[in-house]
């Protein structure tokens, strides 16, 4: 009896735990024909030189800094991981709290369509130009299932 009612209790939460708008789009976009996996992993701050100076202690150096009208980014590396410390008024403060994660990829322009015509949400109408690196980048943001924001992002 005990047994039944545990099983009981675990169907019953994780019922109560689903989310029935987290559907999967009408179409699979493979990414893999488009990316090699990560690039970076994007942390909001209120105070970009005292993380970029934390991250510093822990062995990351500092590959980037870019000031992008008037906000101060920085790319902090540590062997194949980039963390990119986003300027923030204000910030979460609590576990969890990533902004995004960052997919590098190519032909960002077949990507970005091939997503939208397949129902994914789109967070950006149209592919944005971000002036960082040597010829810049072009980059969008999709939601995935949990509010997560997830980045394509190809250097150009």
């Amino acid at each position: 009896m005990k047994k039944l009612f545990l099983v009981l209790t675990v169907v019953v939460f994780a019922a109560s735990c689903s989310n029935p708008k987290a559907t999967a789009p009408n179409a699979v976009v493979d990414l893999n024909q488009y990316s090699s996996g990560i690039q970076h992993v994007g942390i909001p701050t209120t105070n970009v030189q005292g993380t970029a100076d934390f991250y510093a202690g822990l062995g990351f150096m500092e590959i980037g800094r870019f000031d992008v009208n008037g906000r101060d980014f920085s790319f902090m590396q540590l062997g194949n991981l980039v963390i990119e410390i986003i300027p923030k008024a204000e910030t979460a403060m609590q576990s969890g709290a990533i902004d995004h994660i960052c997919l590098d990829v190519k032909n960002i322009e077949e990507l970005f369509d091939r997503l939208q015509k397949a129902g994914y949400k789109m967070l950006n109408e149209s592919l944005v130009d971000f002036n960082v690196w040597e010829n810049g980048t072009k980059l969008f943001f999709i939601e995935g299932p949990n509010k997560e924001k997830i980045e394509f992002c190809e250097i150009l």
